[in-house]
Formats: structure tokens, C-alpha cells, sequence
């Protein structure tokens, strides 16, 4: 007898979008292989883009799986297109409220207003949060959206959402938290690298209250999940690392180049700084020819446009780039797993990478070159891009340990188990 099927709902304000970012592939490639093993997957997106929730409408990509039902906040949804009423009736709001506020009766009351506030002081300005806990706002549609779909399970992205299963619509439901990474710990090193901050966005008391609300702690990690232990002691962990399924390897061609992949967060932007400045400049003068292609949206993020290197911003597909590609991973500071590093592995890409990235891969150790200075880095670079029967053997290391350890049924093993539990044991 075939179970029935088992209805999960996945609140994200972060993109849900695989071609956005890591995160995005990550949260992507999870609800892709439920749907796959007797779930109905439904994903809540709070925070659409503003280009997505300014369009009117908006079709869904294919590359989005179709197994999985995407539902975007203040959208209605038919077949792959959504429709944003809003954006239709709030000029005609505006207008009017403009038009009233321009009574006279209206323009005196407000005239009162203002003089009885003059002499308050000004409030300072409250700083807008990413890592903030949900809104009235969230909560209600979140609310909303329980009371629709039924779900026997809601899983949340990143800890700062948490505070959701307080609602009592969800009280009696499975709640997982799908944590990326140790917030507190990256909000800590984003403190360390961006001067424009003042404060950690949120620490590891703010993480832990957060995180106790759930029943079930997945991390991307064994390193993340003994430090989520410690954060919320009494939650079931579950360790769910992004699962590749190996591209086929395309026949490489005679001349190498440089790859660089990334979103525009503080890491990336960090990491590829100190690439261009301490290390391409080595690279350039030993082997003036060696080109640096860029992917992502890093374009506005990084200063400069040295020679040679070529800043691409999204592209629809990253096959091609890899195709050629000595892959670099500089980054100083990483938390969680580097998705783009187990990326370039998993297309058999030889990769140089700092040691921080390999804290959430250390299957990759032994498959992929590290340098930790400017001179390592250049050494490594030369000595792949100099040797072709290296970048051979160095890529197919890499893809091996990949298939080895990040297989979509060994990642998530552990993941459905606790899915499918009984709510009193998830």
C-alpha cells in the first residue's frame, strides 16, 4: 500500500530561487527531492524581489522545479505566471489620498500637527534588519497560508523566522528550522570585515531563543550542527549537507582560465578584494594571457576593473565557464558549506581555495589545492594552469570525493526521516 502523501510548507524571506545564490540552491534543492520522495512541497516566499513584485506579472522560470508550488507574498498565482494586484491599484490609492490630504480642512489639521511636534526630539533613525524575527505582517500571511495548504509540517529558513511557530496555527504542526549556517558566528566575522557596521546584527543569545522554538535543527554541516547543539540543546539535529548530482563532464579545451563564482555578500566581495589586489597582480605579471572570468553580482560590489578580468554578472547557465575553469575560492571567513566550492567540484573542476571554505566540506581536504598567502595562491595557480595532466587529476579528485559524499540520497537520508516522523517525535 502506497503512504499518502505528506504536505510541507517552507517559509523563506531569503530567495528561494536556485540562480540566485547559494542559499538559494540550497533551500531549492532541498524542497526539489521532497517533492520527489511522497512530499507535496509548498514554499512561502515573504520578500519577493522588488523587480518581481513591481512586474504586474511574473512567469516562474523553468529551471524552478515543477514539483514544487512556489507561492509569492501579495501575488495570486495562475498555472507559472503571478500577478500582483498592488501594483495596479496603489497609483490610483495614492491619488486619492493626495487629493484629500489637500483639503483645506485637512492641510490645517495636519499645519497643527506639525507645529505641536516641533519641539519633541527627533527620534534617531531605527536601522533596517535582514536578520530580524517576522513581521505582524509575515506572521499573518504565514497564518494565512497554514489555514489554506494544512500542511503537516513547517519548515522555516534561517533561525530569525523561528518565532513563527509560536502562532497558534501552528502549534501543533512538525517545525524544523533550516539553518544555513550559525548566524550569530557569520553576523560576528560580517562585524569584522564591513567597517559600515557597528554591531553584530544579531548574537548567539538572540540565535539560541530563536532556535529553541523548533522541534528539529537541519544544518548544512557536522561542524554546524555540534555548534547548533550547544545553541538549542534539546532539538533533534539533522544533518543535510547541498547534494550535487554530478553534471556530465564536458571535454575541456587547450587554454585554461580563471573562474571566480558568487553572490554580493560580505565573503565574496571580502575574498575577491584581496584575490584582485594581493594576488592577480603576481598572476598578470607571470602569465600575462591568464584571463579571470567573474559570475555573479558582483559588478557594483568590487572597485576596479583590472586587466584581464571579465566581470560577467548573472548568467543563465555557469556549464560554460566551468568548461575551462581553474576554479578560486579566496575567501577569508565562510561559514556553513561554500556552495559553489562543492559546485566546482562536482563538475570536476580543479579548484584553489583558502582554508576557511573546507570548515563545512572537509570531505574536499584532500581533493582540492590550499593556499593560505598571496605566494600559495600564485604558486598553486601556475602550477594547474602550467599542467594540464594536473587540472586532469585534480578535478577528477574533486568530483570523486563529491559523488562520495554529497549524493542527493546520502544528504537527505537523514532529513526525510524526521519529515516523516510523528509531530510528537519530529
Amino acid at each position: 500500500m502506497t503512504p499518502s502523501r505528506q504536505r510541507i510548507l517552507i517559509v523563506t524571506r531569503h530567495t528561494p530561487l536556485p540562480w540566485d545564490d547559494g542559499a538559494g540552491a540550497y533551500l531549492h534543492g532541498i524542497a526539489a527531492h521532497l517533492a520527489t520522495r511522497n512530499f507535496d512541497v509548498h514554499i512561502l516566499w515573504l520578500e519577493p524581489h522588488e523587480p518581481i513584485r513591481w512586474s504586474k506579472r511574473w512567469t516562474l522560470p523553468p529551471a524552478f522545479s515543477n514539483g514544487v508550488r512556489l507561492h509569492l507574498a501579495g501575488a495570486y498565482r495562475v498555472g507559472r505566471s503571478y500577478f500582483f494586484p498592488a501594483v495596479v491599484w496603489q497609483p490610483f490609492k495614492a491619488r486619492f489620498l493626495h487629493r484629500v490630504g489637500n483639503l483645506p480642512l485637512i492641510r490645517h489639521w495636519k499645519a497643527r500637527r506639525r507645529a505641536g511636534r516641533q519641539s519633541a526630539p527627533t527620534p534617531p533613525p531605527v536601522p533596517a534588519r535582514w536578520m530580524k524575527p517576522p513581521s505582524e505582517g509575515e506572521a499573518a500571511a504565514v497564518c494565512t497560508a497554514v489555514r489554506k495548504l494544512r500542511p503537516h509540517g513547517v519548515v522555516v529558513s534561517y533561525a530569525w523566522l523561528c518565532p513563527l511557530f509560536d502562532q497558534p496555527a501552528l502549534r501543533n504542526l512538525r517545525k524544523a528550522c533550516l539553518t544555513h549556517d550559525i548566524a550569530s558566528h557569520r553576523a560576528a566575522l560580517a562585524l569584522a570585515i564591513d567597517t559600515r557596521l557597528t554591531q553584530a546584527e544579531i548574537t548567539s543569545a538572540d540565535e539560541s531563543a530563536w532556535l529553541q522554538r523548533a522541534d528539529t535543527l537541519i544544518a548544512i554541516s557536522q561542524a554546524d550542527a555540534d555548534q547548533l547543539h550547544t545553541l538549542a540543546p534539546a532539538a533533534r539535529l539533522t544533518v543535510a549537507p547541498m547534494a550535487f548530482a554530478a553534471p556530465p563532464v564536458a571535454q575541456a579545451g587547450p587554454k585554461p582560465r580563471l573562474l571566480f563564482v558568487g553572490s554580493a555578500n560580505v565573503f565574496n566581495v571580502d575574498g575577491l578584494n584581496w584575490f584582485l589586489g594581493a594576488v592577480w597582480p603576481r598572476l598578470h605579471a607571470l602569465a600575462p594571457e591568464l584571463e579571470l572570468d567573474i559570475c555573479g553580482n558582483l559588478d557594483a560590489a568590487v572597485p576596479g576593473r583590472p586587466s584581464g578580468v571579465t566581470f560577467h554578472g548573472r548568467v543563465a547557465a555557469l556549464a560554460p565557464f566551468y568548461r575551462d575553469a581553474i576554479v578560486i575560492v579566496p575567501l577569508r571567513s565562510a561559514t556553513g558549506m561554500n556552495i559553489k566550492l562543492a559546485e566546482a567540484a562536482a563538475y570536476g573542476r580543479p579548484v584553489v581555495t583558502t582554508p576557511a571554505p573546507l570548515a563545512g566540506a572537509p570531505f574536499l581536504a584532500g581533493a582540492v589545492h590550499t593556499a593560505d598567502t598571496p605566494e600559495e595562491f600564485t604558486t598553486a595557480v601556475l602550477h594547474l594552469y602550467h599542467d594540464p595532466a594536473a587540472r586532469h587529476d585534480s578535478g577528477n579528485r574533486a568530483r570523486a570525493a563529491v559523488e562520495q559524499h554529497l549524493a542527493p540520497e546520502a544528504c537527505y537520508a537523514g532529513l526525510l526521516a524526521a519529515l516523516a516522523s510523528p509531530p510528537g517525535e519530529f
